[in-house]
């Protein structure tokens, strides 16, 4: 498990990069950026991108770290009731996530609008605990309805794809009439223009703003965090951090995270998940290609089965990397991912610490100033760092330090942190 949280978390900078980095007129993918990508030397290169982003990464790393938070849930009150602390869990197991809601909060209003320990706190504490007694095939088959469907109707929701699909007929509807369109029509174009306009402009000053360094920029922090939970709530978008979660709780509880299942079971779910994402993606991308990545392809080919496809690489991607970790090959490898994986509190605040001095708050103030593919320089970076990082600390300790601080709140006392004191 540590290996695939470590997997999980180097690889959602892959996606929170285009937050810290620029400003994108199209979520999620790099269009309207002060430096046009898909254009120059580096066209292919950014389609390339582009293409493996959404294909392994896009959704994948932050429904793994839901799964692996959902099993983590279930392991710790399998070992607080294993040590003859039954009545114990309980307490321990809603300490454990109030604190995580605060770190959510203080993370998204004080560092990075885009924060997901708030939401993973929350649902903890309304939801995990009472679920731990199901068994374990009804939590995978209730997870993975939570995932799909309550997925599906989040983002569809979030993004009003029937009302994007609705203007973007009409408005098709009106340019064609050319010269004898109607009043109505000549003004749904004029309308369009003028909505291009202001969003340029919005754009204009979210770079500025972004610009500001800490101080200046705070309150555009705060207003970001403020609409992104708004979006979250109100969309009900949270049922498919929820359903991730149960999922995984039903796979820790099959064996599949502890690589107790056959090796054919892996391979079957993953060339299965495999062939059901990479269809969507590529047909969606081939689709997005030649509608110019308009917002109305987004809406109808990657939004409406976006749900669908990340469950399903999520699933494939956790199978390959337990099938490499049964492998026994590549240790030299997967050692510092599990590193990274043990301390995974303390990479992801570094990691948006790290960014957001990059890219708006040091000198360097080089958001919206990099070109798309110069984002994963970055991110390659970054991980150098996080795993280099991650395994020095812990030959000297026994956790993350931010890890050892939520340790030492959960049970109310300072908790061991030197390597030396825990053998002693």
């Amino acid at each position: 498990m540590d290996v695939l949280r470590g997997f999980a978390l180097l690889g959602i900078l892959m996606l929170n990069i285009e937050d810290f980095a620029g400003h994108e007129a199209l979520w999620n993918f790099p269009v309207g950026l002060l430096k046009p990508a898909f254009v120059g030397w580096h066209a292919h290169l950014d389609y390339a991108l582009v293409t493996l982003k959404w294909l392994f990464a896009e959704g994948k790393m932050r429904g793994l770290f839901s799964m692996l938070f959902g099993a983590g849930a279930v392991l710790l009150i399998e070992r607080i009731e294993s040590r003859g602390n039954g009545s114990h869990a309980a307490a321990v197991f809603y300490r454990r996530n109030a604190w995580l809601l605060l770190f959510g909060v203080c993370h998204g209003f004080l560092i990075w609008s885009g924060d997901i320990l708030l939401y993973y706190g929350l649902l903890a504490l309304l939801f995990l605990y009472p679920l731990r007694r199901i068994a374990a095939r009804k939590l995978i088959v209730l997870g993975l309805v939570l995932w799909i469907a309550g997925g599906t109707f989040g983002w569809t929701r979030m993004f009003d794809v029937r009302q994007t699909l609705a203007s973007d007929t009409q408005l098709n509807v009106a340019k064609a009439a050319g010269p004898s369109a109607t009043p109505q029509q000549r003004a749904l174009i004029a309308a369009d223009t003028k909505q291009q306009r202001i969003d340029a402009a919005d754009a204009a000053d979210f770079v500025r703003q972004e610009r500001l360094g800490y101080v200046g920029g705070f309150r555009h922090n705060v207003a970001s965090e403020v609409d992104f939970l708004k979006r979250v709530f109100g969309s009900l978008l949270i049922l498919e951090i929820l359903g991730a979660m149960v999922t995984g709780m039903g796979l820790y509880k099959v064996g599949f995270f502890s690589n107790k299942l056959s090796r054919g079971c892996y391979v079957l779910i993953a060339v299965c998940g495999y062939a059901v994402s990479s269809s969507l993606v590529l047909t969606g991308l081939w689709h997005m290609h030649r509608a110019g990545f308009s917002a109305a392809a987004d809406a109808r080919w990657m939004t409406i089965p976006y749900a669908t496809e990340i469950a399903a690489a999520t699933l494939a991607n956790a199978s390959v990397i337990l099938l490499l970790v049964r492998s026994g090959r590549l240790r030299w490898a997967l050692r510092p991912l599990a590193a990274v994986g043990r301390t995974a509190f303390s990479n992801y605040i570094l990691t948006s610490l790290l960014c957001r001095t990059i890219f708006s708050w040091g000198p360097w103030k080089l958001f919206g100033q990099l070109e798309f593919y110069q984002w994963y320089l970055v991110v390659l970076g970054i991980w150098g760092l996080n795993l280099v990082l991650s395994s020095l600390w812990l030959r000297v300790f026994a956790f993350g330090p931010l890890e050892w601080v939520w340790r030492s709140l959960t049970y109310w006392r300072r908790q061991p942190l030197l390597l030396r004191e825990i053998v002693s």
